[in-house]
């Protein structure tokens, strides 16, 4: 018996990175200077929502989505949300001063940069705040500022802005520092999200998301063997080619081990 295709690998995104050239030391050094830029990225509270890098002959194109973290929200968080949303318009303001002194010894390069943080709307972050407020004290003691990226990626997620790598990452992060015993408070959390994700058509402006289903594998709850759990809001379809169906993976290591995340996207 023929063993059966794997839907989601016939249909693959196409590879970002593009290095023509036929010097092998120019290809080696293009996959170093896109580690650097990560790590730069890193260290300035930046994330790299897409990132196209091509290189022909001697040229070097580059286009950026990224997103601004957020930082010190401690007065923010005193005086309540409706202040948060001038620091998402003022937090770029110091960034193409940092990117031009760090890559002016590089000739030939053009770069294109888009600022996420510029595309979200306030009405959005509020109906997301009042959905998912109940979970700040469980979920993000401690980390007010990832619950504001958090609600900040689930906007542009909503209206397909970042890529479902990128909102996986995220929610790895949450996941990551969590105790066993907040385990089964993630996955209600998760149902929560993606039944407002859903089930909000007509409070968000451009929603596309009919379907949502994550799965995570490894020692939940504290337990000694490895277990999985699965959330499912809205059809998934993965054995169809007709149908936009979007698939991420990754890997979070933890205290209690590490645990394997899937994740798969329907839109319309």
């Amino acid at each position: 018996m023929g063993q059966k295709s794997n839907v989601l690998t016939l249909k693959k995104n196409k590879n970002l990175s593009n290095f023509s050239s036929e010097n092998s030391q120019t290809f080696i050094k293009s996959f170093v200077f896109l580690r650097n830029l990560n790590r730069l990225f890193e260290n300035k509270g930046v994330l790299v929502a897409k990132k196209e890098f091509q290189s022909e002959s001697n040229n070097i194109f580059l286009n950026l989505n990224l997103f601004f973290r957020s930082k010190k929200l401690i007065q923010f968080r005193r005086r309540g949300f409706s202040s948060i949303w001038l620091q998402s318009q003022k937090k770029s303001s110091s960034f193409p001063s940092l990117f031009s002194e760090s890559f002016s010894s590089l000739n030939n390069l053009s770069i294109s940069i888009k600022n996420l943080n510029n595309y979200l709307d306030r009405s959005d972050l509020i109906f997301f705040y009042n959905s998912f407020k109940r979970f700040e004290k469980n979920l993000f003691s401690r980390r007010f500022s990832l619950f504001i990226d958090f609600l900040k990626m689930t906007a542009l997620f909503s209206g397909s802005k970042i890529s479902s790598e990128t909102y996986l990452y995220l929610l790895g992060q949450i996941f990551k520092i969590l105790p066993k015993s907040r385990h089964s408070t993630f996955l209600v959390f998760l149902k929560t999200v993606f039944q407002t994700l859903i089930n909000s058509d007509k409070n968000l402006k451009n929603s596309s998301i009919t379907g949502l289903k994550i799965i995570i594998s490894g020692k939940l709850k504290g337990k000694p063997r490895s277990s999985s759990a699965y959330v499912q809001v809205g059809p998934v379809p993965v054995q169809s080619v007709s149908k936009n169906v979007d698939f991420a993976k990754l890997n979070v290591y933890t205290l209690s081990g590490s645990f394997g995340i899937k994740f798969w996207v329907n839109k319309i």
